[in-house]
């Protein structure tokens, strides 16, 4: 009977949320930087039945993530990664606001690389939208 009604609570509110199996299977696919689709497709195989959409998966990594980081906001929450892993960071306020206009940051390593090779640094870290 549940196979039969299965195409028709695609979506369903009750139907399609996620098992506490289930979650804890979507941090943990998560925790090890599979991609989202990959996540609802393991999911599936796991359980034939099952009506998931992507959505509450992603709601589900979402609620994670931001579980983790507290009450920090992003900018304080990276900045305190960059601290625990001890990265060289240097920040820019706007003036007379307490927003941040540039952060700048580097692994310790990398530095020491730039010091002992100085001849060469090209870095492209911009996100092109505009390649075909």
């Amino acid at each position: 009977m549940i196979i039969w009604l299965a195409p028709k609570l695609a979506g369903h509110l009750l139907a399609g949320r996620l098992k506490a199996e289930e979650k804890k299977r979507v941090i943990d696919m998560t925790k090890s930087l599979a991609a989202l689709r990959n996540i609802l497709t393991d999911l599936k195989e796991k359980n034939k039945e099952s009506v998931t959409i992507i959505k509450k998966v992603y709601n589900a990594r979402t609620r994670w993530r931001k579980g983790q980081r507290d009450d920090k906001t992003e900018m304080q929450y990276l900045i305190s990664k960059l601290d625990k892993h001890k990265y060289v960071y240097f920040t820019r306020p706007i003036s007379e606001e307490t927003t941040l206009e540039d952060i700048l940051f580097a692994h310790l390593e990398s530095i020491n690389m730039l010091n002992t090779f100085p001849t060469v640094l090209v870095m492209d870290s911009t996100y092109k939208t505009d390649t075909y």
